[in-house]
């Protein structure tokens, strides 16, 4: 039937279809959120949120974050607007929120003091009086029964005098942030925050950090973007845009052995001691970035699904070591002892042996958490050193990085189906997944590592992987191949 035939109600449909169809943002703006975050004290700690968004009458915000739970008691004063009656909200659990009508206004306060565990200062929201982390992903609700994230966020700050704000977004001329991702966008507050800019590789690089350190910001810079060349180098797989390093210092005398970091989005936060001499701190920095900015494209760069964090973390761990040795961050005795105190850790496990790293990643936040990092750690060093034997040093366990971002890009997929073809893919690697990842059994460190002139001694509790005084030829290639 031609246009010219159809009859006024038909028409009305039609156009209602092509509207749709044409103009889908309406749905997809839905969900959008204005907020506006006023830091009331500093002592203690609170924030108080305002924000208007669609009708709602359930608020979910999160309790358990990364192993840290407790997190929705913090939220106080949950208080809701409706223009013309009176409606009533119920506190359901902590964090969890009902009002007996739908709204689309709402506030509360939180309280966000700094925490007592070093460890968590960089997954969950803090301030001091001197600096924090505001982390959307725990400041804000879950919106209506079914939990919606909202999107976009239209963010902005009311920060005590003196204070200033940092993150991977840049604000428009009214200094609001428009957020599409909640759960990877950090923003750092504090006093005098400084920003060193560079561009690295196809990426707007930044450090902000904050406080006195024992090394000047470009020199932190410089060690940020030979990392990040060498992973773009690493993957083949260029990342665009703007990331930030956000470099925040422990309060009180702590050495640079503690350190806590974490990466969301296009965002690292990094917390570290700052008591000792400045090559000590830019040697640790690097370390711990090594690993830490790889993420920008483990799992970040990656669009796969599943539980896979045996990968992300502990393989990314093993190429990391790897980047440190080529830029001569560490040596290679550095490198040989770093892989058997992984060993020495892996082992102290009480079920080393029952688990299997698929099952670890599912569990990795309730059941020995080190056990992803550790066995993964461990697997990757196995891996690399079966490839470098099969292909004659030809290529390493690396090439696996550039085969995943060409598989990715093909669609979304299961991670550990893609990550199983790749790893079994090259000849004499058959099961290795299966082997090694899939099902559970023990590494023995010593008969594995044995046929690549490697021997390990354990005295007093405490692993040595060591070098044979004599050496294959094969062997001595593949070694001095690593960084002997």
């Amino acid at each position: 039937m031609r246009l010219a035939e159809q009859t006024a109600p038909q028409i009305k449909l039609l156009l209602a279809i092509l509207g749709f169809l044409i103009y889908p943002s309406q749905q997809v703006y839905a969900q959008s959120l204005k907020v506006r975050v006023i830091v009331t004290s500093l002592s203690p700690a609170r924030v108080l949120v305002e924000a208007e968004g669609p009708l709602a009458d359930t608020w979910s915000f999160r309790n358990v974050y990364a192993g840290i739970s407790g997190l929705g008691y913090r939220v106080e004063s949950f208080k809701v607007a409706a223009p013309s009656e009176a409606v009533s909200v119920r506190n359901l659990a902590p964090g969890e929120f009902r009002s007996s009508k739908e709204v689309s206004t709402f506030s509360y306060e939180l309280q966000i003091e700094e925490r007592a565990r070093l460890a968590e200062l960089a997954h969950v929201s803090w301030i001091n009086q001197e600096r924090g982390f505001l982390m959307l992903a725990d400041l804000l609700p879950r919106l209506g029964r079914k939990s919606l994230v909202p999107s976009p966020v239209t963010i902005e700050f009311k920060l005590p005098a003196g204070w200033t704000v940092a993150s991977a977004l840049l604000p428009d001329k009214n200094q609001q942030y428009s957020v599409a991702n909640v759960d990877s966008a950090v923003f750092y507050v504090g006093r005098e925050l400084r920003e060193t800019r560079v561009r690295a590789d196809s990426m707007d690089l930044a450090l902000v950090t904050s406080g006195d350190w024992a090394f000047v910001d470009s020199d932190a810079l410089k060690i940020v973007s030979k990392i990040i060349k060498e992973h773009a180098k690493l993957t083949k797989h260029r990342l665009h845009g703007r990331s930030v390093v956000l470099l925040a210092p422990f309060n009180g005398v702590v050495g640079p052995e503690r350190w806590t970091a974490n990466t969301r989005g296009a965002s690292v936060v990094l917390l570290l001691g700052r008591n000792a001499r400045g090559r000590a701190l830019l040697a640790r920095l690097g370390v711990v970035l090594a690993h830490e900015l790889f993420h920008l494209w483990v799992p970040n760069g990656l669009a796969l699904e599943g539980d896979y964090d045996w990968f992300f973390e502990g393989f990314t761990l093993y190429q990391a070591l790897l980047t440190c040795l080529r830029l001569k961050l560490i040596k290679f005795d550095d490198y040989l002892d770093t892989m058997a105190r992984v060993y020495d850790s892996y082992r102290s496990q009480p079920d080393h042996d029952k688990l299997s790293l698929i099952e670890a990643s599912e569990r990795r936040w309730t059941a020995a958490p080190s056990f992803v990092y550790d066995k993964g750690m461990l697997v990757a060093f196995i891996h690399d050193l079966k490839f470098r034997e099969l292909t004659g040093n030809g290529t390493s366990g690396a090439d696996i990085y550039p085969q995943l971002f060409r598989a990715a890009a093909a669609g979304t997929g299961n991670a550990n189906e893609v990550i199983m073809s790749i790893l079994n893919r090259p000849a004499g690697m058959n099961q290795f997944f299966e082997r090694y990842v899939q099902n559970p059994g023990d590494i023995a460190l010593d008969a594995t590592l044995a046929p690549y002139g490697f021997r390990v001694e354990t005295r007093d509790f405490r692993t040595r992987i060591l070098i044979n005084k004599k050496l294959t030829s094969d062997q001595g290639k593949l070694l001095r191949a690593l960084g002997y």
